[in-house]
């Protein structure tokens, strides 16, 4: 069996798949301690997830394009309605009524994500999304096995999952995902992403069941901004940002503004002493898988952070430029955005200019795609590896510039008053993805992604409100 694919795909979610294993819930089936109210309502959130998965394999099966393929995914199925028929058992033994069961958050976005990728995408992609589920599981089986508690109230759940016949089902599936990619012309881009956000929804999943906390270590970032107290922009947004895609954020404050959704009253710029000692503080304990820096307000600043990021290597820097509003208004003098260009382009990974700014720091005019590859062509030549050049004419989306190519985001374009702080929830939701281990294509394209819909589904709030940060 060719297994190549579907192997690169599930080193590439390790971190994931170790998350899970050390995850309380997973464990306290292995040693007992898992108490029975979280398994019950454990079994009763699965049978609920079960149904979308065996319809997801069902859709495969049409969506197959050989006679192998379908008979794969009707065999598959028959498993999951055989697991379905033990659920129902588990259930009428632990006095679960399966008819009544409410669906929680994080079972509905599994289930909408399974039926969304089957209902829409083709074979391969379907693939990829529900082989997580089976290669966790019969990972989590056989790595609980030898611990097993005996007498654990559990171990039926372990050893099923241990035996090999249901490792077999997950390389069954895995055998099949390279023919399938073939077959569709799936990108691995695409497949790496779909089978990201399942391993990321399990663990969801499993955290549900242990009562909704997401214990563990997550992933660490840090935003370097400015404050803005009515919570729809700098480090405020960058924290709900990083929350909303289950990272740890911590947050040095550059400025202080007296602001709100109907305009900016006041900026209070932090001394260069005070936002080091902040930046020290949280470096020498807990570190930052990703930094997101916003406004700085100064050249003495961007010298201050220029020098933490060198001294203290920090990686995967995000530098959003806060120079020019997205309607061409100054944010920032002359003096700030040279220290930007001079002393932290040459740092970072990736910047992220709306269109104004870029022709600030390049003295370039953005007038279309061809002049913002020009203008992304001249901010890595002068030290950036990447950059995302936002709002293109024309273009209708955004253009990831790196030094090996270009790539086009194409965007729905939202018509809402109600935008405020997207640059800031734009940039931090790249370092989040950083964070967690994605490419910069993927981390760029889930951040574009997630500010579509957060502006679709803005609360409407106040005069120039903020963005949905649940989204």
């Amino acid at each position: 069996m060719n297994l190549s694919l579907a192997e690169s795909l599930w080193q590439a979610d390790a971190d994931l798949a170790a998350a899970c294993l050390r995850h309380p819930f997973v464990r306290g089936l292995a040693d007992g301690s898992l108490p029975l109210p979280r398994y019950r309502d454990y079994v009763a959130q699965d049978a609920f997830f079960l149904r979308a998965f065996a319809d997801a394999y069902r859709r495969a099966a049409a969506a197959a394009r050989d006679a192998e393929g379908q008979a794969l995914y009707d065999e598959l199925r028959a498993g999951v309605e055989a697991e379905l028929v033990l659920h129902r058992s588990m259930a009428q033994r632990h006095g679960i009524d399966l008819a009544t069961v409410v669906p929680s958050d994080a079972t509905l976005a599994y289930t909408e994500f399974l039926t969304a990728t089957a209902a829409t995408r083709p074979e391969a992609s379907t693939a990829a999304a529900l082989l997580p589920c089976l290669r966790l599981y019969a990972f989590l089986g056989a790595a609980l096995l030898p611990t097993l508690v005996p007498g654990s109230p559990y171990a039926d759940w372990v050893t099923t999952y241990a035996d090999a016949g249901f490792a077999a089902l997950w390389q069954r599936l895995a055998a099949r995902l390279p023919i399938a990619a073939a077959n569709d012309r799936v990108g691995a881009d695409e497949l790496a992403a779909l089978h990201r956000r399942a391993m990321h929804l399990e663990h969801r999943f499993f955290s549900a069941a242990w009562g909704g906390a997401a214990p563990g270590r997550p992933a660490v970032a840090l935003s370097i901004a400015g404050s803005d107290p009515s919570g729809g922009a700098g480090v405020q947004a960058d924290l709900k940002t990083f929350h909303r895609f289950g990272v740890y954020g911590q947050a040095v404050v550059t400025l202080l503004t007296a602001q709100n959704t109907r305009g900016v009253q006041g900026v209070f710029l932090q001394s260069p002493e005070v936002v080091r000692a902040q930046l020290d503080s949280v470096l020498d304990d807990l570190g930052a898988a990703a930094t997101k820096i916003g406004a700085l307000g100064s050249p003495s600043l961007v010298a201050e952070v220029a020098a933490a990021v060198r001294q203290r290597h920090l990686a995967n820097v995000v530098l959003d430029p806060v120079l020019v509003s997205k309607h061409g208004h100054a944010l920032a003098d002359a003096p700030t955005a040279a220290a930007l260009r001079r002393e932290l382009l040459p740092l970072v990974l990736l910047v992220t200019p709306n269109r104004f700014e870029a022709e600030q720091l390049t003295g370039l005019a953005v007038r279309d795609r061809d002049s913002a590859w020009a203008a992304g062509q001249r901010l890595c030549a002068e030290g950036a590896q990447a950059a995302v050049i936002k709002d293109v004419p024309g273009l209708g989306g955004d253009l990831l510039v790196t030094r090996d190519g270009v790539r086009e985001f194409v965007l729905p374009r939202v018509a809402t008053r109600h935008r405020h702080g997207t640059g800031c929830s734009f940039s931090a939701a790249i370092a989040a993805r950083l964070a967690v281990g994605d490419s910069l294509p993927l981390a760029v394209g889930v951040a574009a992604d997630f500010l579509v819909r957060a502006l679709a589904s803005a609360p409407g709030l106040g005069d120039t409100g903020p963005i949905n940060h649940w989204a």
